[in-house]
Order: structure tokens, then sequence, then C-alpha cells
């Protein structure tokens, strides 16, 4: 009985009446904890190749960015080249975005700027500008985006974030897959979903280049952590890494070093992020028109 003869609280009962009622519940929480791994396990079991992508884009994309960023070009025998740039981009009402990349140093390549505009179902328009041929901006033919830009391994292709509508997205068994730097040294192991993005057209894979890529996307993050890069005959290319790993806000993260790994070439592009802003200040509409560049207002 909760009560004694005299009508006061029998404390001991009391207290095996708590400690039944708290294991009750904190086994209801546990069994609901358990329930809710099991349940999001099997969800992320059934995910196909193309909702995996959706999930990156849901937890990653933002619809400003300003990035200063070191960019370091490795050859064959470690020699090195460091140029500093900055990447800005935006997302504009039909939910696709514009990009522009500005070049700062060294004094060879100082005003270069690549502009982007993301076109729905169709190529991007990219227009170059290059400082020494005059003011005006020259319209990257699309056939030329397979090429590499300013002598770096990333493609005029490779500049831009992933557009889902123009690829298939086949999923592939899961892997455990490493994270290597320029010296090769492996930095990581990731558990990761494996997904080979495959153009929905010969058009656009002429575009690109490839034939496929394959992203390994990390199971705790949904972050593109690593891409396998194949040419149009299947043949290993390059491998893209990112690592150094920063949380920017909420399940939104970043990648403060990516090195693009050329197998092909023997040649690799190192970048370290120094700083970002997400805000809308740091990337005003005005600046992704031509004229913006054309003017020099793009320049330091």
């Amino acid at each position: 009985m909760l009560y004694d003869s005299q009508n006061r609280v029998n404390v001991t009962v009391l207290g095996n009446y708590v400690l039944q009622v708290s294991g009750s519940v904190f086994r209801s929480l546990f069994v609901f904890i358990l329930a809710t791994v099991f349940i999001f396990s099997a969800h992320a079991d059934d995910l196909s190749g193309r909702q995996i992508m959706d999930e990156v884009s849901a937890r990653h994309d933002r619809p400003f960015e300003f990035e200063e960023q070191a960019m370091v070009l490795i050859d064959d025998r470690g020699n090195t080249e460091n140029r500093e740039v900055r990447r800005y981009a935006r997302e504009w009402e039909n939910g696709l975005y514009r990009y522009l990349l500005v070049f700062d140093s060294p004094a060879g390549v100082r005003g270069v700027a690549l502009l982007t505009w993301q076109n729905k179902g169709a190529s991007d328009d990219q227009w170059m500008h290059l400082p020494a041929y005059g003011r005006e901006m020259k319209r990257s033919a699309d056939g030329g985006k397979r090429n590499y830009f300013m002598g770096t391994d990333f493609a005029f292709e490779d500049m831009t974030s992933e557009e889902r509508e123009k690829f298939r997205y086949d999923r592939q068994p899961d892997e455990t897959f490493e994270i290597k730097d320029e010296t090769g040294a492996v930095l990581d192991t990731v558990e990761g979903y494996v997904v080979d993005a495959y153009p929905k057209d010969e058009e656009l894979a002429s575009q690109t280049g490839y034939q496929y890529r394959r992203l390994y996307v990390s199971k705790d993050r949904f972050f593109i952590r690593r891409i396998d890069f194949y040419d149009r005959r299947g043949r290993f290319l390059k491998t893209q890494y990112s690592w150094d790993m920063e949380q920017i806000e909420g399940d939104t993260w970043r990648a403060n070093r990516i090195l693009m790994d050329n197998d092909k070439l023997n040649h690799q592009t190192l970048i370290r992020v120094n700083s970002r802003d997400l805000t809308e200040g740091s990337v005003p509409a005005r600046m992704f028109e031509q004229r913006w560049v054309t003017s020099g207002r793009h320049l330091r």
C-alpha cells in the first residue's frame, strides 16, 4: 500500500513504484529508438539512386554561397603552382543556379573569369573572360566543356553542381571507401552508398566527355565524398576526393579540402577553402551578368 496505517506515504513502496514506472518508460524509450533506427535503416536500404541524390540536394544545397579558395596545381614531378580564386553561387527564381569563378592571382591569370548559367534539361550557358583578349566574354562551345579549365584537372563541366534532371542514377552495392590526400595517404574510410550517374542523352554525354561518374555518398551525412570519372569508352580517368568536413548549419556540411587526382595525366589540383559566406549579400544578383565582368567590376 502507498500509505501506512497513519496515512503517511510509504517511502519504500513509493520508491519501488517509481522504479517500476521509470523502468517502463526507459524500456519504452529504448524500444522506440531501436524501432526508429530499424525503420530508417530499412528505408535507406530501399532508396533508389535518384532518391539518394535528392537527399544529398535537400541537405546541402544553399541558395547563396561565396568562397575564397587557394588552388594548387601539382605536376608529375611534384612542382606546384599556386592560385587565388573566388567562387560565387546564387540560386535563381527558376530553381537553377548561376556561378561566377574569378582568379585573383598570380598576375598571369588575374581577372580571368568563368560565368555559368544552368539550364533545365539543356546544356549550361558558359562564358569565359580573358583580359588579355579584350573586354568581351567568349561563349564556351558545348563540345569544349569536356576540356580542362585553366590548366587544372577540372573540366568546364565539373565547375557546377549536380543538375539531377540531366542524369540517370543507378544505385550500386554499398561500399566502404577511402579518402586520400595529394600524397596518396589514406585520410579516412567511409561507409557509403554508391551511385552511378549516366547522362540521359548522347548529346549531354558528348558535352561532358564522361560515359558515367561513380558517386560515393557518405551514409552519415549524405555528402558526396568521392567521385570516380570514366571517359566515353568507360576507362577510369580521375578521382575527386573531399575532406576536412565542416558543419555550417543544420544538416548542411561542406568540405574545406577538395582534390582532383588525374590518373590519366598524372596531375593533381588541390583546392583549400579559406573562407565562406552563405548570406544573400555576399552574392548580389547583378554580378552574374556579363556586363559585371566586362566592366571590370569583378576585379579586386
